[in-house]
């Protein structure tokens, strides 16, 4: 996935993360160290957005608020590494195909 933050100046950083989604809640969950730019800025400013594309390049994008955790399972971290949690409350979809005339789609979000 491709995390956009803000970083304290409010100039927008962009990076790309390897993930697990969960849904009903719907929840994208990744591991980041503690100095990397994209955990500093979620600390001062939860807000994110992103994309996350298919290999056959269609893709949904999603805005949503952070938060850090400890690891259930602290074994499997590196040291300074944290799970960080986004929950979803926009997902996307811009679907040419199906919806030519009007490809912009709002997914709902699962909270339960």
């Amino acid at each position: 996935m491709q995390l956009a933050t803000l970083a304290p100046d409010g100039s927008p950083t962009l990076c790309t993360l390897t993930y697990h989604a969960t849904f009903a809640p719907d929840r994208l969950h990744f591991v980041a160290h503690v100095d990397r730019m994209h955990a500093r800025n979620l600390r001062h400013d939860p807000r994110a957005a992103g994309t996350i594309l298919t290999p056959h390049g269609q893709g949904t994008t999603f805005t949503g608020t952070a938060t850090e955790t400890d690891s259930p399972d602290p074994v499997h971290l590196a040291p300074g590494e944290r799970v960080f949690h986004i929950a979803i409350t926009e997902w996307l979809l811009f679907d040419e195909h199906t919806h030519p005339g009007q490809p912009r789609r709002v997914i709902p979000v699962r909270w339960r």
